[in-house]
């Protein structure tokens, strides 16, 4: 009985956290991975690319890129989402966010693509910067630019960061729209917190 309470307060608190998580960024988990992330063999596995996800990542002169790697089917609808903390050094940082993958244009690829597959770049230096609060980690960021992209084919596909004009700086990189947290999520929210807000710098008061 003792452990079915347990579980009940559990799922209380989740149905709460998932129900006032902020829908502008449509609840993303996140991810934490040791993965390398610069290239298509060291990209972050993505199992569900409808499922909302974030990444943090810093790009750097060692590390240009960030690659996150998803099958999906013929017609499928990708949301992707790139932005950066809002921090003073980065105010003026404008990386870009590419979809590659097959049936995707060859030409005008920014970087070195894997054989057979095109690819899609969206650009972030003409949007308009859109700040935001995210109220549960209590952070702050500028949300750079929202997409929705049909994929053309069946198969491989990853969505990938990168500076333009070799910026460096902090970014997340986020796919996907649907909210999906378990139980053990919540539990490990109190850590996803402290690493979210220390990405993001967050001074302690």
């Amino acid at each position: 009985m003792r452990y079915s309470l347990f579980g009940l307060k559990v799922g209380l608190i989740a149905l709460v956290l998932v129900s006032l998580l902020p829908q502008q960024l449509f609840a993303h988990r996140p991810i934490f991975t040791e993965d390398a992330a610069t290239s298509p063999e060291t990209a972050i596995p993505i199992t569900h690319p409808d499922i909302s996800q974030v990444v943090y990542r810093e790009i750097t002169q060692k590390s240009p890129q960030v690659w996150l790697a998803f099958t999906a089917p013929k017609d499928f609808d990708l949301f992707i989402q790139i932005g950066v903390p809002a921090i003073d050094r980065l105010k003026d940082f404008r990386p870009s966010m590419a979809v590659v993958g097959p049936g995707l244009p060859a030409d005008g690829a920014p970087f070195p693509l894997p054989q057979g597959l095109g690819v899609k770049v969206f650009s972030t230096k003409e949007e308009k910067p859109r700040f935001f609060h995210e109220h549960f980690t209590a952070t702050d960021s500028w949300i750079l630019r929202s997409e929705t992209i049909r994929l053309p084919s069946a198969g491989r596909y990853y969505l990938v960061a990168f500076s333009p004009d070799n910026q460096t700086g902090k970014l997340w990189l986020a796919l996907g729209k649907r909210e999906s947290f378990s139980l053990e999520d919540v539990k490990q929210f109190p850590t996803w917190r402290k690493r979210i807000q220390e990405f993001h710098e967050v001074k302690k008061k």
